[in-house]
């Protein structure tokens, strides 16, 4: 379906919005990449020459790609009825309903940003599973130590849970002074802790995307596509990190040198590590 704006049929520059901002030019041949790709969807807003305001991609579908030349973007000042809508440097475009706001005015959402008469309606989606995936490239990856700092508390969380109790059963029942049966209490105890600690993170990454250590230091685990991780890949994510805690930890260590600070786990199972 046509724009209800008018553009014009040849070729022609584009501008679109991305995290919030104006981004382009591109021509016809880069935007239908940019479409390819992903980071330029059905609803990231668009504009180019001819249109009297912005509008979303899914709406305008540009015309067949042709050579021409267009004129220098335009400086995108406070909206006026002619020209392109206004973007200043500390104004963004809704994600909802289009319309510039300044910055401190909106919240944020990943890549979107969001006015405050759309706010109830987005959170309103958000909460219905309706929002829309972030753009490739937009998530802000967690880093080495924030990720060491919540696998610390997951590990306090473990070891409460776990290794307190059997504690105190040990050496309340003699079983620490009798090293065969305290051998084979090891054996089961590592098997519970195994069982434990996969219940625990299948359990929690599955149903709030992050495990109470993630989330007190304010991340979240997700697929490459941005979607919340499934049950067999976070069951699959807990023994793909026990590899990387067996060969000395270099799975882990592999965080501080990735491009995305992807560990071993997350080079398994395609995951990533990102604040919320």
């Amino acid at each position: 379906m046509r724009s209800r704006g008018r553009y014009p049929e040849t070729a022609m520059n584009w501008y679109y919005v991305s995290a919030g901002q104006q981004a382009g030019p591109v021509d016809d041949a880069k935007l239908e990449e940019l479409v390819r790709s992903g980071q330029v969807g059905p609803e990231t807003l668009v504009w180019c020459e001819g249109m009297a305001n912005w509008q979303a991609y899914g709406q305008v579908r540009p015309a067949a790609p042709a050579a021409t030349a267009i004129p220098q973007p335009p400086i995108l000042t406070p909206a006026s009825p002619s020209g392109a809508p206004g973007l200043g440097p500390n104004e963004v475009v809704c994600a909802e309903c289009g319309r510039i706001f300044p910055i401190e005015s909106t919240i944020q959402y990943g890549a979107a940003r969001v006015c405050a008469s759309c706010k109830p309606m987005f959170m309103q989606k958000l909460a219905e599973g309706a929002a829309q995936k972030l753009a490739p490239g937009t998530f802000r990856y967690a880093g080495f130590w924030i990720r060491v700092g919540a696998k610390l508390i997951d590990g306090i969380i473990l070891g409460v849970v776990l290794v307190v109790p059997l504690l105190i059963w040990l050496f309340a029942s003699g079983a620490v002074n009798r090293m065969e049966e305290f051998q084979v209490i090891q054996l089961v105890f590592q098997l519970i802790y195994i069982l434990v600690n996969v219940a625990y993170q299948a359990f929690f990454l599955t149903r709030f995307g992050a495990t109470p250590g993630k989330m007190a230091c304010g991340l979240k685990v997700i697929t490459a596509d941005g979607d919340r991780l499934s049950f067999g890949r976070a069951v699959g994510r807990v023994f793909a990190e026990m590899l990387s805690g067996m060969i000395c930890y270099i799975g882990y260590i592999m965080v501080a040198f990735d491009g995305e600070n992807r560990a071993l786990h997350d080079h398994i199972c395609s995951t990533r590590v990102i604040y919320k």
